[in-house]
C-alpha cells in the first residue's frame, strides 16, 4: 500500500480540500505512475460538484497528468 496525496472534493458545494488515501500494490496488468503535475479541467469541476449526478465522494479530480513511470506489472510489454 501506498500513501497518497491529494486534494479532494467532500461533497458537492465545499473547495478542494487536502486528502489522504492508500493505493494498492500495483498488480500485474498495473502501470504505476509517479505523478508530476496534474491539470484540472471543466468535466473534473461537473464531477466535483456533482453536476451529473453520479459522483461518489470523496471525489479526487484532476485526470490530464503528466508523470513518470515508476513499476509494471508483470502482463504489461508497451511501458
Amino acid at each position: 500500500m501506498a500513501k497518497t496525496y491529494s486534494y479532494a472534493a467532500r461533497n458537492a458545494t465545499d473547495a478542494l480540500k487536502p486528502f489522504t488515501f492508500e493505493r494498492r500494490a500495483p498488480g500485474a496488468d498495473d502501470v504505476q505512475i509517479d505523478i508530476l503535475y496534474c491539470g484540472v479541467c471543466h468535466s473534473d469541476l461537473h464531477t466535483a460538484r456533482n453536476e451529473w449526478n453520479n459522483t461518489m465522494y470523496p471525489s479526487v479530480p484532476g485526470h490530464e497528468i503528466v508523470g513518470r513511470v515508476t513499476a509494471v506489472g508483470g502482463n504489461v510489454k508497451k511501458f
